[in-house]
Formats: C-alpha cells, sequence, structure tokens
C-alpha cells in the first residue's frame, strides 16, 4: 500500500478545504490552499538555491505560521527539517548546526540578535541565511524568494525511510542529539493519533509546545482531517494561552501538567469564557491524581493522557481515555496512574536487563516497536545501537509495567531511578504522594549522594499560596503509611519555583545539581533549607 507522506496529504487538504483556515496565529491565518501554495513557491526557491532532497534546511523562528511553510516546503523536497531551539547557548546552536549539516538556516527577524553575533562561524560553516518576518540584515529574504519562485518545485521521489526531521533533544546534559525521524513515520503519527484521539474536521487544536523538536509534529495533525490548528504567537504564555482558547474557540488542546497547574491558578484569578473546550489531553511527564481530579472539577472538560518520546517520532504512543478517566474516578483509582493503552501503530514488552519480556504486573524497560521509531541517533553510531538492538525494537530508556488488561504505568526514566540502601525507589511514586498535601502546588523528587545510604529521596517542593508555615516536618509526616519508609523523602527543600525545560518538563539533573555541594558531590545535610 502507498505511503501517504506529508507533502501528499497537505495536496488533498488544498483540493478538498481550499478556503479552510489550516493555522491561526495572532492576529494572521491561513487556508490550506494558503500553505500548499506557499510551501509550493518556498519549495522551488529552495531547489533554485542548490537544496536538494537529503540536504538540511534549519530554521531558527519563535512561533509563526512560517515554521509549517518551511517544513512542508521540506516534506516537498525531501529535504531535513532542524528546529534550532531559540533558548540553547550559541555552542549548542553551533553544534547543531555543523552535526546536521545545515546548508541553508531560515532566522526570524525577531531572533537576528542571537545570530548576528556569530556571522563569521556560520559563514565558515558555509550556511546561507534567509530573513523573515520583519526588517532583516540578511541578503536573502523570505517574501522575495517566494515572489520571484517561478513556479511548482520538481518533486523527487520518496521512499517510507526517507528522513523528513532531525529533531534534537533539549540538551540538558551535554550535546544535544539529533534524532532521526523518517516520513513514512510522521505520516503514521498523524494519521494514528488522529484515529486514537477522536478528532473530527470541525475541532480546533491547540498544542502550544515550542516547534524547534518533535513535537512540531502534532501541530501537523490538521493534515489528517483539515481541521484548524492555534499556533501561539511567539511563544507560550498562560494568559495569552487562555485568552486563545476563548478568541478561537478551541475545541481540544495538550499542554503538560505544569501548564494545567498554572493554568488553574489563572482561571481561579481572573475569569476566562473556556465553554469550548471540550477535551483537555496532557502529556509529555506524568500528571498527579490530585491534579487530574482537580482539573475536572474546575474546567469541567473530558480528559486524555497520552505517553511518547522524541525517539518515536514526536508521536503518542498510549491514550488514557475520557472513559478511563471515569472508571478511575468511580470504581478504579489506580488506573488515574497509568498512561492508557498502547496505540495500534506499535506493539510494547516490559524487558528484563537481559532483554527478556517479562509477565504482566512487573516492573521492566519499556520496548516499542512501529513504524514510526526513529531511524537513528545522527553521527552517533554507538547511541544508535544501544537504543535499537535489533528486530525494529527500541529501548526507550523508560521504566514501566502493564497490567493484564494492556494498561501501561510509566513509573520512571531509568536514569531518576533512586536507589537507597539497596532499594529502588520511583520518584514519581513519591511525587504522586506529595502532591497530595493540600500546601503543596508543586514537587519534584530527586536522589542525592548520601554517605550511608548511598541515595537519599529529596523532594523540592513549591507551597500553595497561604500555606506559607508549612515546614518539612509536616511533609514528611504526611507521607507516613503512605509510602514505605525508604520511599519516604528524608529532606524536604522549598523554593519559589521549580527549574524546567521551554517544554515544561522538570530539569532534574539541575535541580539535583542544585542540591549537592559541589566541593564533596553530597548534600550538605546540615544546611538549613527547611
Amino acid at each position: 500500500m502507498k505511503t501517504l507522506f506529508p507533502r501528499e496529504l497537505l495536496r488533498r487538504c488544498a483540493l478538498n478545504y481550499p478556503n479552510k483556515r489550516a493555522y491561526v496565529c495572532g492576529a494572521r491565518a491561513a487556508t490550506w490552499d494558503d500553505m500548499h501554495r506557499r510551501s509550493d513557491r518556498f519549495a522551488r526557491a529552495l531547489q533554485d538555491l542548490g537544496c536538494r532532497k537529503g540536504d538540511t534546511v534549519s530554521i531558527l523562528s519563535q512561533e509563526t505560521i512560517e515554521v509549517y511553510e518551511h517544513l512542508f516546503a521540506c516534506a516537498k523536497i525531501g529535504a531535513v527539517r532542524v528546529g534550532v531551539n531559540t533558548l540553547y547557548a550559541w555552542p549548542e546552536m553551533q553544534h547543531v548546526l555543523r552535526d546536521s549539516g545545515t546548508k541553508i538556516l531560515l532566522v526570524d527577524a525577531r531572533c537576528q540578535a542571537i545570530v548576528d553575533e556569530h556571522l563569521a562561524e556560520l559563514q565558515a560553516l558555509g550556511i546561507r541565511l534567509i530573513g523573515f518576518n520583519g526588517p532583516h540584515r540578511y541578503p536573502l529574504d523570505y517574501e522575495t524568494l517566494l515572489a520571484q519562485a517561478p513556479g511548482a518545485p520538481e518533486l523527487p521521489p520518496l521512499q517510507d525511510d526517507d528522513l523528513l526531521l532531525y529533531s534534537y533533544t533539549s540538551g540538558t546534559t551535554g550535546f544535544p542529539k539529533g534524532v532521526m525521524i523518517k516520513q513514512v513515520g510522521v505520516s503514521n503519527v498523524i494519521l494514528h493519533c488522529l484515529a486514537s484521539f477522536g478528532f473530527s474536521p470541525d475541532d480546533v487544536w491547540y498544542m502550544p509546545a515550542a516547534s524547534a523538536w518533535a513535537v512540531v509534529i502534532m501541530n501537523l495533525f490538521g493534515l489528517g482531517n483539515g481541521m484548524t490548528t492555534v499556533i501561539p504567537d511567539g511563544g507560550f504564555h498562560i494568559v495569552s494561552y487562555l485568552k486563545d482558547i476563548e478568541k478561537f474557540r478551541v475545541t481540544t488542546s495538550l499542554i503538560v501538567p505544569t501548564m494545567i497547574q498554572r493554568a488553574l491558578v489563572e482561571k481561579q484569578n481572573h475569569p476566562y469564557d473556556l465553554s469550548s473546550l471540550r477535551c483537555l489531553m496532557y502529556g509529555s511527564s506524568p500528571a498527579t491524581p490530585k491534579l487530574i481530579r482537580e482539573t475536572r472539577e474546575q474546567l469541567g472538560v473530558a480528559m486524555m493522557q497520552t505517553y511518547g518520546q522524541t525517539e518515536t517520532s514526536g508521536g503518542w504512543l498510549t491514550v488514557l481515555t475520557e472513559t478511563d478517566h471515569q472508571l478511575a474516578l468511580s470504581t478504579e483509582p489506580g488506573l488515574l496512574r497509568s498512561v492508557g493503552r498502547v496505540g495500534l501503530h506499535y506493539e510494547c514488552t516490559i524487558r528484563d536487563e537481559a532483554g527478556q519480556a517479562l509477565p504482566p504486573n512487573t516492573k521492566g524497560e519499556i520496548w516499542l516497536r512501529g513504524e514510526s521509531v526513529m531511524a537513528g541517533y545522527l553521527n552517533l553510531p554507538e547511541a544508535t545501537a544501544e537504543a535499537l538492538p535489533g528486530d525494529g525494537w527500541l529501548r526507550t530508556n523508560d521504566i514501566g509495567m502493564m497490567d493484564e488488561r494492556g494498561y501501561l504505568f510509566l513509573l520512571d526514566r531509568q536514569k531518576f531511578m533512586i536507589i537507597t540502601g539497596a532499594v529502588n525507589v520511583f520518584p514519581t511514586t513519591v511525587e504522586a504522594v506529595v502532591s497530595e498535601h493540600p500546601g503543596i502546588q508543586e514537587v519534584a523528587v530527586v536522589g542525592v549522594p548520601h554517605p550511608e545510604w548511598g541515595e537519599a529521596v529529596v523532594a523540592v517542593a513549591v507551597r500553595r499560596a497561604g500555606h506559607a508555615d508549612l515546614n518539612a516536618s509536616d511533609v514528611i509526616r504526611f507521607c507516613d503509611g503512605k509510602l514505605s519508609r525508604p520511599e519516604t523523602p528524608k529532606h524536604v527543600v522549598f523554593v519559589p519555583e521549580l527549574l524546567k525545560t521551554v517544554n515544561g518538563k522538570l530539569r532534574k539533573n539541575e535541580i539535583r545539581a542544585w542540591l549537592t555541594d559541589p566541593q564533596t558531590g553530597e548534600i550538605p545535610w546540615d544546611m538549613n533549607v527547611h
């Protein structure tokens, strides 16, 4: 069966929904016909600049419609799209551009200050710059190139394994790794996720995460059914997000749990009309049962949870449906700790350290197999061999457990598991309990070196408003009877806010590093941080 690659899906959207809004961003909107025509022109312009199938065309941009015109142009001519994270330090940006073999870099005028200090280095790499979205200093201009393009591009033949994106990891440890994502992987993510989520052409979708990495694929879902996608104007801000839901009558949205918490606080303080919102999805990091209950009570929306990875083409692997949530709230509260059941585009097994499959309800590493698994890590053969051991399987490095009904429980990343007194402790288990305390707004649990136990469990928490007198002893007593002794935090550190990445994920490596003494590598246990 012939694969419907993204470029063909776009052509059909333009044919079947020509005047329907494809993307909305602030005061701007673009129809499916607009997206098809303009990406055609840019694709032709790239070819006229010498860009060929397999070449890398990168973009450094805040959130804007041109991000998707650029991606579609790459998809049409078989070029590889790279999004450069605007929050990277220059050495990380330079690594991404060099590692990806970038030949052309689009620069949002709002980001040119980042680039202009390093023009000589970019020239040394042989990278041509194209400016867009406002006045800029570069010799090539995006709108001029589109206006001068003589027509449609030449469309090279595409194969399933041809690459569409390099998505670079967040870079919290070492230089970012380039995940190689295939054309067929993106197509499968779009079509299977739409089926799993139950989206219709009449939905208005809003997923406001930064587009520099693989999550950009989630804003391609409209290619599969013609629905409208709202994107943040410039970047995510909680007030703008809620105003956009109100203004554009958003029906479905996905944000990470930390953003949900902020949204609830903001809505309590200011009125917003969110009546159009029928379903709120969450993913990327675990949500506590307490947050799930509060969200349903305050917003009155259906909820779904998803779990995915960059290495699976940024697509979601599992769905905990609204029906699952209702079942959990009525008779099976333990289901709220599950990320749902695996979609039909994947196989999933739980395995031990030797790679042997484990029976249901047994903790182990999550292994996945499906058409959307990455091709590997760019220029990193050893890391690729470790992650892709053979026969199409991906080792996720996530610890999980699957019950006999197929519900997957994500326990933790292997690298965050705490070993204290020879006992394995999963931080998410501790976080779920600590977050139930009425005085705790957010919590991150990490393991820090300890001279007696090897590692000790430490909770770093943000107090709720009105609970300024909450202390560590209160929290530790609250855990009595709810956690085993090894799982109970040995220390609680209160902070004004938790360190997070641009995508709202906890930066646990940095939280852990902040807690430890740089001289000894151990936590100064006598410090007064209660």
